[in-house]
């Protein structure tokens, strides 16, 4: 699950301060140059005071275009829009969120990497992340901090 029911994210609360947290967080942001998200992330990242992601090209997935500061609506399919940023020079894209975002992209064949975090939590219903998608994937790193596991998996290229 990505969410629990309503989009609470809550669960999330207290692993901000975990050095894994931090430091991968930092490597990540020294390796994209372009966020792409969802229109219920957005509105999410959209109450954090100030606005984490200055610097980056931001595109929001939408079918609602709204004028904002910080992003660039877009009404488009997901693949479309990645399609025409991967054909521009730049550093990796970072897919922020959401559900929707992600099943679509993984369906075209247009995810390379995934860093999941594993919060120990079982929310028993919610938002399913990959919903019913399928992918081929390799574990190519693990980390742990006090129960939190941070994995990354490269697509398999088949």
């Amino acid at each position: 699950m990505i969410a629990a029911p309503n989009d609470d994210l809550s669960y999330l609360n207290g692993y901000d301060d975990y050095e894994l947290v931090k430091s991968s967080y930092q490597t990540l942001l020294d390796q994209i140059d372009t966020i792409v998200m969802g229109r219920k992330t957005y509105d999410y990242v959209l109450k954090f005071d100030p606005w984490p992601y200055h610097g980056f090209d931001t595109y929001v997935i939408t079918s609602h275009i709204t004028e904002s500061p910080y992003a660039t609506f877009i009404f488009d399919t997901p693949s479309n829009l990645i399609k025409d940023l991967l054909s521009k020079e730049g550093k990796d894209i970072w897919i922020v969120g959401g559900a929707k975002l992600a099943q679509a992209l993984i369906k075209d064949d247009l995810i390379d990497v995934m860093v999941i975090a594993t919060i120990p939590t079982l929310l028993g219903e919610g938002t399913r992340l990959f919903g019913d998608t399928k992918m081929n994937l390799s574990c190519t790193n693990v980390s742990v901090e006090k129960g939190l596991i941070l994995a990354t998996y490269e697509r398999k290229k088949v």
